[in-house]
């Protein structure tokens, strides 16, 4: 009697992993920058309808080098600004924006996440590991519009803040492929300690369901729930911020 090879999901035993997709996040984005008093904060969502979903790439390639580690790079970016009639006074950097006047403001991030992580349980039918990793966020926000001058007069102004925040995280994965066809897959990152200019905390939650369409290409589709709270203390920024952005991941992916 031969016995049967049991057949392995791809997801679980594959060096490379590519996936691109759409991610349509809602936002929610507050801030604070120099002059705004340290409790008051500006909600960039509400003001300026920054919170519908809005389509956007992703990105994410894995390299499982040997068999208990793993490389994985991802990537997404938001970019959108609108106008706004303020319905109070806006205080941004060293400009207050009057209560009734039209201003236009603009938030932009670009995530890049890098982690290595190494496989604790492993088997036919899933995959258990932990790991280290860092996001490094390139962000920045603009409010542009007529100011009043000293002279009874209004201008326009325009001013910005930007920033780079790396910050390391822990996190851990786990994937269940009961069959050869499906994958149930789950991933957490957390950060919260202080590192010199940079402090706060972040979660990055992305659970989804993977279905092998053919031996080295499939689809999915995810949920990712991303929050940051931190403070900053750059020459271009000083202030904090929090923001979240969640939503689904609509994806394809290639193995090999």
């Amino acid at each position: 009697m031969f016995c049967q090879e049991t057949e392995i999901n791809p997801l679980l035993k594959d060096k490379f992993y590519f996936e691109a997709g759409v991610f349509f996040p809602a936002k929610n984005i507050k801030l604070g920058a120099d002059g705004s008093t340290p409790n008051d904060q500006i909600n960039f969502g509400n003001t300026f309808n920054l919170d519908d979903n809005q389509a956007t790439y992703f990105f994410n390639f894995e390299w499982r080098w040997n068999r208990k580690w793993r490389l994985a790079v991802e990537t997404f970016g938001i970019n959108n600004a609108a106008k706004a009639e303020l319905k109070q006074d806006i205080q941004f950097k060293d400009l207050t924006f009057e209560k009734g006047s039209f201003v236009r403001g603009g938030f932009e991030l670009s995530l890049y996440r890098i982690f290595v992580g190494r496989i604790l349980s492993s088997g036919p039918k899933h995959s258990l590991g932990v790991g280290l990793g860092v996001h490094a966020l390139n962000m920045g926000v603009f409010i542009e519009g007529e100011v009043l001058t000293n002279f009874d007069d209004y201008e326009f102004q325009k001013r910005r803040v930007s920033a780079l925040l790396p910050l390391p995280n822990i996190g851990g994965w786990y994937h269940w492929a009961p069959t050869p066809k499906w994958a149930f897959v789950a991933r957490v990152d957390w950060f919260g300690i202080t590192i010199g200019k940079y402090g706060g905390g972040l979660w990055d939650l992305a659970p989804g369901v993977k279905y092998q369409i053919v031996k080295n290409f499939g689809v999915g589709i995810d949920y990712r729930y991303f929050f940051l709270n931190a403070r900053v203390d750059e020459t271009n920024w000083q202030g904090k911020f929090n923001m979240s952005f969640s939503g689904p991941v609509l994806s394809i992916h290639g193995n090999f």
